[in-house]
């Protein structure tokens, strides 16, 4: 996942990554770090100071469990209070899937989480009426290119169901399931 970030943000200016992946219990692999080598060295953020650095946040498939109860709160404190980006990536210890449901962080999601223990799907993906006009889903230099490559898209696996959002959210992409059922994609 990540080496495709790093690639897609390549020779952008604008944007930096820095990449905390763990590797096993209590363990982290640190990717793109700062020269000064101490950024991430002790994992996740521990204190608001260290998180609030940072302009979002992307998590992968990580349960709710592999943060404390603090790092919970400071993640839903990173979006309401400071206004950070927060993306989930999805997979098997995402979501519902993952224990986020109830958690502080399922308050700051732009989506309704529902129950744990989603079906492994394959969705045909594209942009909403919202997500066309919008600069996050443009594939392309043109609006016409950039729907004409959304239609040529593989379909995306998941096992992350999605139904709901939240009152004020609005949906970017959509996709359809296997049995013809709309699925939120990106919120």
């Amino acid at each position: 996942e990540m080496k495709f970030a790093r690639q897609a943000i390549k020779g952008d200016q604008n944007l930096e990554l820095v990449t905390l992946q763990r590797t096993a219990e209590n363990k982290f692999l640190r990717l793109d770090i700062d020269s000064a080598g101490v950024e991430l060295a002790a994992g996740f953020p521990k204190t608001r100071e260290e998180l609030f650095a940072y302009r979002g946040l992307v998590l992968g498939s990580v349960e709710a469990s592999a943060f404390t109860g603090d790092q919970l709160r400071m993640i839903a404190e990173f979006v309401d209070v400071r206004g950070g980006g927060l993306l989930f990536l999805g997979g098997p210890r995402a979501f519902a899937e993952g224990g986020y449901a109830g958690t502080p962080v399922a308050e700051v999601m732009p989506i309704v989480l529902g129950r744990a223990g989603g079906v492994f799907s394959q969705l045909k993906i594209g942009p909403t009426r919202a997500g066309q006009a919008h600069a996050v889903t443009q594939l392309g230099d043109t609006e016409q290119a950039s729907a004409d490559r959304w239609k040529s898209m593989p379909p995306l696996t998941t096992v992350n169901t999605i139904d709901e959002i939240k009152p004020g959210a609005t949906v970017l992409l959509s996709a359809t399931d296997e049995r013809r059922r709309e699925r939120v994609v990106l919120a």
